[in-house]
């Protein structure tokens, strides 16, 4: 292992080690005193094993300090680590950010202050920086109503040095902007106020600059009794620029978007609910030279529209509960050039049908209900109805991603309590999709999918013992349309089902068993015949079994659990065996085994001061091995050596996880 996995490791060690004294109590208070918190700070840590080499690391720090009557500090710290020890140097992904808020309070509404940012990424080789400085000011807006005690205005302007490096260079520049938010009352019966929020920033760091606009706004009133609206409205603009060869290139994105609700109680127990959303996205790819011989790249555009609209309509009563929805949305994207290299008219259009060639228009239409029906208090049937289709169009003709997808989903469930704490549910579904490509040179792959689903479960739990039990049963069948093509025909069979055993020994002593089994069958399908014939066949084991003991006292509960894990999967199939160099290659049947075991131990630590931490380590061994017999007849495909089917692996893995979260606050 290297330095790095090791260091991991033993932050774990330690961390379980020192559990249960490393939470700071909080400073005792007297009777029936409440004062205000001078300070919060906000600990997270994590670190786990993800992968056989890669480790991970993320520290989130974020605090609030009062450091006089009228001063105040925020403060957020971040880093992020993904490591892989087989790399040279052993690296993946490695980020940093630093931001700190500094306010001070000037009167009558005024309020000053500075800003520190800073940003580090080692995967792209990146760092960018600002300091501004602030100057805020609040007011209450004049009230209509005596009610009235939320209106109000707030001003920021702030300015400043940025600074970005990267890709070799560094820039640095004047950073400059303002903010305004508001809430008031349109007219005196309202109700709800108007919420408006306008934001903006530029920063020109050398040949570059770096712009971001933000205006929104929301609004939501409530008509009468039965009905309430809300409206929002949005535009967002982002300006970033970065250096590519011989030119800046700058990414221009703008968006519009608004969103309109309704909800309408037509009766006592029937009410109508409408969402419609209209976004205008729109980016450009824009170059400039950074010296006058340089060769300038294409401007690239597009121009993009969402549409979103869903109505629902729900109805309840005592023993009968329905809901209608109907969903439409629709996205068009459309490409467009700038003639910025001065190309011939000719070349210029032959440029522009290229990028047309990526237009695309897509739609789909939702229709989905549900009914469930109470015919006892202790019994509930919901059936679940769903209606799709998507189609995808392309106005050139030399894009050929031209299709339609449909899907219907039909679904009935049952769940019954009865007596002695005993529980069952059912659930039968049926699903049928069709993937069809409109042009004729995709058309081979077309097909036709099949699902059928089955879902027995049962829970019981009398007294301390409890057993959950559930099954889940899929078969898919997946046909071609082309006749050509029926050899690709495949037919899916999923079985898989979970055990949960617990049995609460003591007040604070549990014993739990954990299995789960996964079961994946690939045949290749004759579908006229409705014949199968097992291609790959994969079997998953995962058994967990332990011992969970807890302590509480004054200061907080703890908790160890030790057990053991054991996971297992088999993959079966065939494969040819060379007996000699040259021969005959022999069917056999295959059979490739992975196993992970060993002791699964867990740590977890809740104090009364804010602190949590939980840990979890798996002391996994890890081997690897193959079986296999001899079958009649020989086989064209995949062959192994005999030294290769005798190979086997083992190794020890310790895959551990350690989180901590710490809050603390403390009281002058």
């Amino acid at each position: 292992m290297c330095r790095r996995g090791a260091w991991f490791l033993f932050v774990f060690i330690v961390s379980l080690v020192l559990a249960a004294g490393c939470a700071v109590p909080i400073r005792a208070q007297q009777p029936g005193q409440v004062p205000a918190p001078d300070s919060l700070v906000l600990l997270s840590f994590r670190a786990r094993r993800v992968g056989v080499s890669t480790y991970a690391q993320q520290t989130n720090l974020l605090g609030s300090y009062r450091l006089t009557a009228r001063q105040h500090l925020r403060y957020r710290l971040l880093s992020e680590w993904l490591y892989d020890e087989r790399g040279r140097p052993p690296f993946v992904r490695e980020d940093y950010l630093a931001h700190a808020l500094h306010t001070l309070r000037l009167g009558r509404g005024w309020e000053a202050g500075q800003q520190l940012h800073f940003e580090q990424s080692r995967a792209n080789a990146t760092r960018s920086g600002a300091w501004l400085g602030r100057l805020g000011y609040h007011h209450r807006l004049r009230p209509l109503a005596a009610t009235d005690t939320l209106s109000e205005a707030r001003y920021v302007l702030f300015g400043g040095l940025g600074y970005d490096a990267r890709n070799g260079r560094r820039d640095a520049g004047p950073a400059y902007g303002l903010e305004v938010t508001t809430l008031v009352y349109p007219h005196q019966g309202s109700t709800q106020p108007v919420a408006v929020r306008l934001y903006g920033t530029r920063s020109n760091l050398g040949p570059r600059i770096w712009q971001r606009t933000v205006a929104e706004g929301f609004y939501e009133r409530t008509f009468d009794d039965y009905s309430t609206g809300a409206l929002r409205l949005g535009y967002r603009s982002n300006r970033a620029e970065d250096y590519v060869p011989g030119n800046v290139q700058r990414i221009q994105s703008d968006t519009v978007a608004t969103q309109l609700t309704w909800v309408y109680r037509l009766a006592d127990r029937v009410s109508f609910r409408s969402d419609n959303s209209l976004v205008l996205p729109s980016r450009a790819f824009l170059y400039r030279r950074l010296a006058s011989e340089a060769d300038t790249v294409q401007n690239l555009r597009y121009q993009q529209q969402e549409l979103d609209t869903r109505q629902e309509v729900r109805l309840g009563s005592r023993k009968l509960q329905f809901m209608l929805t109907f969903n439409y949305r629709e996205r068009n994207r459309a490409y467009s050039l700038d003639n910025n290299r001065n190309l011939l008219p000719t070349r210029l259009e032959t440029a522009m049908a290229r990028e047309r060639v990526k237009d695309i228009t897509e739609k789909t239409t939702l229709w989905q209900s549900e009914l469930t029906w109470l015919p006892q208090p202790r019994h509930a049937l919901t059936l679940l109805g769903t209606a799709q289709l998507l189609r995808v169009d392309t106005p050139s003709k030399e894009n050929e991603q031209d299709r339609d997808e449909s899907q219907h989903l039909l679904r009935l469930t049952w769940a019954g309590r009865w007596a002695g704490a005993f529980r069952t549910t059912l659930a039968v579904g049926g699903e049928y999709r069709q993937f069809i490509f409109i042009k004729a040179a995709q058309s081979a792959e077309n097909y036709t999918d099949r699902l059928l689903h089955w879902e027995p479960g049962f829970t019981w739990a009398p007294g301390r013992f409890s057993l959950k039990s559930t099954y889940h049963l899929w078969v898919s069948y997946q046909v071609r349309d082309r006749a050509s093509e029926q050899l690709k025909n495949r037919a899916n069979r999923v079985l898989e089902q979970q055990q949960n055993l617990s049995y609460q020994l003591t007040p604070q002593r549990l014993l739990t068993l954990d299995y789960v089994r996964r079961e994946n069958r690939v045949g290749l399908l004759n579908w006229p015949r409705f014949r199968e014939s097992p291609l790959d066949t994969t079997i998953t084991h995962d058994l967990a079994g332990g011992l969970r003991q807890g302590w509480s006292g004054p200061r907080g509960r703890s908790s160890l659990r030790v057990g053991y894990r054991f996971l297992e999967q088999r993959t079966h199939g065939r494969a040819a065996l060379l007996a000699t160099a040259g021969g005959t290659p022999i069917l056999i049947y295959l059979r490739h085994v992975t196993r992970q075991q060993g002791p699964d131990l867990a740590y977890e630590r809740h104090t009364a001061a804010g602190f949590t931490l939980t840990t979890s380590l798996w002391l996994q061994q890890l081997s690897t091995f193959y079986r296999y017999r001899e079958g009649p007849g020989l086989y064209a495909g995949t062959s192994y050596a005999p030294e290769e089917l005798a190979r086997a692996t083992r190794n020890l893995y310790p895959y551990f996880e350690i989180a901590i979260n710490w809050r603390v606050g403390s009281w002058r």
